[in-house]
């Protein structure tokens, strides 16, 4: 029985472009509605504010974003209304000119492991601040932490973005090269902080290779 999902009411809004967010996932529910994004992107916010640190490592390797084969063990995902929320999450996310964007979708709902994410590349010179205004003015209604970004370091902040009926967290990060937001439904919501950085290493990569 095909049945509407539940929608999280919160907006995307990346490189100062905004849209509405995913639907989210229902184990029951193969099919959703989801309105189209109303606004273009346009190009990162400047700040004046002290970078914050990258890795050593990022002093020689050139970052870019890729749409991984797989994203955490996940293949991605078949079923049409999964699709249609990641084609939508990647419609949110702006880009600048000049830039590469993907965005994906992984995962089932019937094994409850759905993951949506959108990434790209971005000159920012203060991850925290980028991240800071994505936050307040995208996603105003929840409550941000700031949390480890890993190897790749950068500005990282996730929040709870449970419904009724499925758990969600959702978690945005920006560093010198990139910037991005990863869906986290099911039980990947509880371990979002754990399995970040691994995401993150998924999809940033060195672009020489």
């Amino acid at each position: 029985m095909r049945v509407m999902v539940g929608v999280l009411a919160v907006g995307v809004m990346a490189l100062a472009g905004c849209a509405e967010a995913p639907a989210a996932p229902s184990a029951a529910a193969s099919a959703t509605s989801a309105a189209a994004p109303t606004s273009a992107a346009a190009p990162p916010p400047s700040a004046s504010a002290a970078p914050v640190a990258t890795p050593a490592a990022a002093d020689t390797i050139a970052y870019t974003v890729v749409q991984p084969k797989t994203l955490l063990g996940r293949a991605p995902a078949t079923e049409a209304s999964i699709k249609a929320q990641g084609v939508k999450v990647g419609d949110g996310w702006g880009v600048r000119s000049g830039g590469t964007k993907v965005a994906g979708a992984y995962g089932t709902t019937g094994k409850e492991n759905v993951l949506l994410f959108a990434a790209s590349t971005a000159d920012i010179t203060d991850p925290a601040a980028f991240v800071e205004q994505v936050a307040t003015q995208g996603f105003g209604k929840y409550s941000f932490r700031p949390v480890d970004g890993g190897p790749l370091r950068g500005a990282v902040r996730c929040a709870d973005a449970s419904t009724a009926a499925t758990p969600a967290t959702v978690c945005l990060w920006a560093d010198a090269y990139d910037t991005g937001v990863i869906y986290f439904f099911f039980g990947a919501a509880r371990d979002a902080e754990r399995l970040l950085p691994q995401a993150r290493a998924e999809i940033e990569v060195d672009k020489n290779k």
